[in-house]
């Protein structure tokens, strides 16, 4: 009798585990297409307000030359990209996800980017890591945190890096 009660009750775990498996994976899928696809959309086409709507109004920025909050991050996002447009600069960016955990509202993403620039003095890539957190605000998926660098422990983020993993793809 005592082997079946065990026997059950890894049953229900392993059942409760793939459950919580499944909800995270659809999760991350959602995420994926409110958040992620338009985050490329625009940042590819340099389009400060769709990328700036993507963002929670207190979203907190920080990367290495340092800390920006709200408004703020969202008003430099605004001058940057229309000076880059209006050098006539392109880009692409790909991410993938070393980390990601989702549950109902909240999702934190750790992974790593490829930003291709394109621009009068030619072409380059550029790697960096990032961390995210992610949360449902009124129904709709926002970036609250957005922390990356190009360096971890000393050492820079390279193509090897990037090469680890397999890009997202919509």
């Amino acid at each position: 009798m005592k082997n079946k009660t065990r026997l059950t009750f890894l049953f229900s775990l392993f059942c409760l585990t793939f459950t919580f498996a499944q909800d995270a994976e659809k999760l991350q899928k959602e995420i994926d297409q409110e958040v992620w696809k338009p985050f490329t959309e625009a940042f590819q086409n340099m389009d400060g307000e769709a990328f700036n709507a993507l963002h929670s109004d207190d979203v907190l920025r920080a990367n290495p030359w340092g800390i920006q909050v709200g408004e703020e991050y969202k008003k430099k996002t605004l001058e940057g990209y229309k000076r880059n447009k209006e050098r006539g600069d392109k880009r692409t960016i790909q991410f993938w996800f070393e980390h990601r955990k989702t549950k109902a509202d909240i999702s934190y993403e750790v992974g790593y980017y490829k930003i291709t620039s394109k621009n009068k003095d030619g072409e380059r890539n550029h790697y960096a890591r990032f961390h995210c957190v992610i949360q449902k605000i009124d129904g709709q998926w926002k970036i609250t945190q957005d922390w990356d660098t190009n360096n971890i422990n000393g050492h820079k983020v390279t193509e090897d890096d990037w090469l680890k993993g397999t890009p997202l793809e919509f």
